[in-house]
């Protein structure tokens, strides 16, 4: 990576497994210099009677590296190291990313923070040290948002980190604009990843009684019909082909949109009220 580069480099956080893993396969099978962070090492070892030339070749393109992007200080460090090697982005993507569902009546600040820290502080955080590395003119950065950002249900955090993600990919797009750089929100549907598997574990989770407390009752309704509502599924290797084609639009649009529900878009434009009613109807009443 050091000295005049001759390939586009791409930057992808929460790179360990799931799309964002996918997304670095598909960026070294396009000719790019892929740097993937996670918060733990990502492990791409190849196994070692199937890995080719071609293989082989492209993971002197691969550099991977630990870091939090919670921290600060992970965050710079992998900075200063690129720095020093004179590595210059072609493509930051956001892509880490965590789920749980709660109380959020209930839940401890702790818990609530925490998923704003990853989701919306983390990309924050990349995209504020990452920028003086960034192409201008001619970068780009690409969060990973969320069909469900305009879902505003009980037990759900999530969406509401990926609303604010997406309110402030389109405040910070028109901010680079001026530097040439263009800010691109991806919303995917379901994917089959790590992420989605949180939804399946739910209603093990909510296994113990409730007793008599009508919210936790609901939750457990909710745990137990949650799996059921995910809709279309598809692989991480499509999903990240999608993003990868975006990533090259001269021109790219604000938001993209890849196996959204139609029911998720009906939902967005009910007045809250009916949403409302149709929730509290559903959630009193179990195994639906």
């Amino acid at each position: 990576m050091s000295g005049k580069q001759t390939v586009r480099t791409v930057l992808i956080t929460g790179a360990g497994r799931g799309l964002g893993k996918a997304l670095a396969m598909t960026f070294l099978s396009k000719g790019f210099n892929v740097i993937v962070t996670d918060l733990l090492p990502p492990d791409y070892t190849p196994v070692p009677e199937t890995q080719s030339a071609a293989s082989a070749a492209a993971g002197k393109r691969l550099h991977t590296f630990k870091m939090d992007v919670t921290s600060d200080e992970s965050v710079y460090e992998i900075y200063s190291l690129l720095e020093k090697e004179n590595t210059r982005l072609d493509i930051i993507i956001n892509n880490a990313g965590i789920d749980s569902y709660f109380l959020l009546s209930g839940a401890p600040v702790s818990e609530f923070k925490r998923i704003f820290e990853v989701n919306c502080f983390g990309a924050y955080r990349v995209n504020q040290v990452f920028i003086p590395l960034l192409k201008k003119p001619g970068g780009r950065i690409i969060h990973i948002g969320s069909e469900s950002l305009n879902l505003t249900m009980p037990f759900m955090a999530y969406p509401l980190t990926k609303k604010l993600v997406e309110g402030y990919a389109k405040a910070l797009r028109q901010e680079l604009r001026f530097y040439g750089v263009d800010v691109v929100v991806i919303r995917p549907g379901a994917i089959d990843t790590e992420l989605l598997k949180t939804i399946s574990l739910l209603s093990a989770k909510q296994a113990s009684d409730p007793g008599n407390d009508p919210l936790k009752k609901a939750f457990q309704n909710f745990a137990s019909q949650a799996s059921k509502e995910v809709g279309k599924v598809i692989s991480p290797g499509k999903a990240s082909e999608f993003i990868y084609k975006v990533s090259q639009i001269p021109h790219p649009g604000a938001v993209y949109c890849i196996n959204n529900m139609l029911q998720l878009r009906i939902a967005a434009l009910l007045p809250f009220s009916l949403l409302e009613q149709i929730v509290h109807t559903r959630l009193s009443k179990p195994n639906l």
